[in-house]
């Protein structure tokens, strides 16, 4: 005589699945760094000075500081990149050349027999 198993009441509740989730870089945080000290460097430094008389605001000015010089490069690196740019220019213009030409022959035969063919129809 077959037996049947006892089908439960309720199916069971599995446990959800791990997900992997993504961890944030070193590289993103350090451009964050960067970016902020960036913006700290590009702001213009203002001091406001205000003036009291008697526990009132008189006056209010707003003067400018002279900006950090940590960002500028001396006059011989500058020196150095503009040559080093003007380079990279010629290269560019050389490379420019050469697919120009290559170009002008490969089409070069193309436009011999359109000249020859629009020459026969004009006759």
């Amino acid at each position: 005589m077959q037996v049947k198993s006892p089908v439960p009441a309720t199916p069971k509740a599995t446990a959800p699945k791990k997900r992997r989730t993504r961890k944030t870089s070193q590289t993103a945080k350090v451009d964050k760094v960067i970016k902020e000290i960036q913006e700290v460097l590009d702001t213009p430094n203002k001091v406001t000075v205000t003036t009291f008389k008697g526990g009132k605001a008189v006056a209010k000015k707003t003067t400018r500081t002279r900006p950090s010089t940590a960002r500028l490069i001396t006059w011989e690196r500058y020196q150095k990149d503009i040559s080093t740019r003007w380079a990279i220019h010629q290269f560019e213009i050389q490379e420019l050349i050469k697919d120009l030409t290559k170009a002008i022959d490969f089409f070069q035969p193309y436009h011999t027999e359109l000249v020859k063919r629009v020459k026969a129809v004009n006759l």
